[in-house]
């Protein structure tokens, strides 16, 4: 899979075809998804976010002073 010694444009060329092309391909598809049309988008992602940043947190504490 991944080497050590890859190269940071190895990896940035990595990211992008796992994260970045995907999203470029449901842009320029625009699907109609029926099943997230109710919901609000902003509030989701914001809620994850700070769940994200919550779980870094505490991650961060076990690692940092209960090892």
């Amino acid at each position: 899979m991944a080497n050590q010694n890859d190269c940071l444009v190895c990896k940035y060329i990595r990211w992008y075809l796992l994260i970045g092309f995907p999203v470029l391909i449901l842009v320029w598809t625009r699907p109609n998804l029926v099943v997230l049309e109710g919901l609000n988008l902003i509030s989701i992602v914001s809620y994850l976010i700070g769940l994200g940043l919550i779980a870094t947190i505490i991650w961060k504490y076990f690692n940092e002073y209960k090892k």
